[in-house]
């Protein structure tokens, strides 16, 4: 999920050569090839409070080999550049991410033949003017790292921070179960100050939410890839979260009804509308605790000079005590 970078370069060694040409269609010489190592993603979380599980990382350590180098996940022909022909996960001593954890990052070499037309590349990374990188791939999954349910199932928000164990915690989403590696990509500004990704998600409605997440991001600049399944999957999500907002601003409507009339029965219409402004600005969860306390308070036990409520529910036998 973070933006990489362009590492040691030059003529490949002849282990190295080996590799390369496993690609190519003819042998090449070591001094007809540049080669250059390139950091495509790590397991930190990123800005976008997403990060790549050590499995996931392992696994992508697989798919990216063999896979093209382009511009700007533009996926056109004519931009492929270079081509990965080797990669692994690698850890690096004394580094911890924010979680704490041993960092971890995705190491690549990638190759591209010397020619007039790479020339000029070549010379950009020498001098580093191109080094960053991000990668577009595809996961199965993600999940909430307070819960540990899909996302988009539970009610956790990435980003935000949950009281666990006595400890608040921050919400983020693991990148689980890759599926495939499309390409990687030199970008001239990431779509995040620490990573330039493109995400493509498989694995139908329970990954919506990412997928609509990363369709705001494109507004800034990226770019996503959504197969004809996975569009079908946003549109379907998007119709049940339509449904589903309208279902409860009903049921909240409703409450707040209710709750006015806990509190100040028989008030008028402009103090009931004064104070259902005041209840719009409580999270639907404190809206709950209020409506809760309302219903303890009218099972409680009312005296028999009180003001009776509109919808008092108490009944003749529930007060027979004060009967003298």
């Amino acid at each position: 999920m973070k933006n990489g970078m362009i590492g040691d370069f030059g003529a490949p060694e002849q282990k190295e050569l080996d590799e390369i040409n496993k690609f190519t269609r003819r042998k090449f010489a070591a001094d007809e090839v540049y080669a250059f190592s390139v950091v495509l993603c790590d397991n930190e979380v990123d800005r976008d409070f997403e990060r790549f599980t050590d499995e996931s990382l392992e696994k992508m350590a697989e798919l990216f080999v063999g896979k093209t180098g382009i511009f700007d996940h533009s996926h056109k022909s004519e931009n492929q550049c270079a081509r990965i022909f080797s990669c692994k996960v690698e850890t690096v001593d004394g580094k911890t991410n924010r979680l704490g954890e041993q960092y971890k990052r995705l190491f690549a070499r990638a190759y591209m033949p010397k020619s007039d037309k790479s020339k000029e590349l070549i010379l950009e990374i020498d001098a580093g003017i191109k080094k960053e990188v991000s990668v577009g791939c595809s996961m199965a999954k993600s999940v909430c790292s307070i819960c540990g349910e899909p996302a988009g199932v539970c009610s956790h928000r990435k980003g935000r921070h949950y009281r666990c164990g006595g400890k608040k915690q921050l919400c983020f989403f693991d990148l689980c179960e890759p599926v495939d590696a499309y390409e990687w990509s030199f970008v001239a500004v990431p779509a995040q100050p620490q990573a330039g990704v493109v995400k493509a998600f498989s694995g139908g409605v329970q990954n919506s939410e990412i997928i609509i997440g990363d369709l705001k991001k494109s507004v800034y600049g990226g770019e996503v890839v959504l197969s004809f399944d996975e569009a079908k999957a946003l549109s379907e999500r998007l119709d049940e979260l339509k449904e589903a907002a309208r279902s409860a601003g009903e049921f909240i409507s409703k409450k707040k009804s209710e709750i006015i009339e806990m509190y100040l029965p028989g008030a008028g219409e402009a103090v009931a509308d004064t104070f259902c402004k005041a209840l719009d600005r409580l999270e639907p969860e404190e809206l709950y605790k209020l409506y809760s306390e309302g219903c303890k308070a009218e099972d409680a036990a009312v005296p028999q000079l009180a003001v009776p409520a509109k919808k008092n529910k108490q009944s003749k036998e529930a007060n027979s005590f004060f009967i003298v």
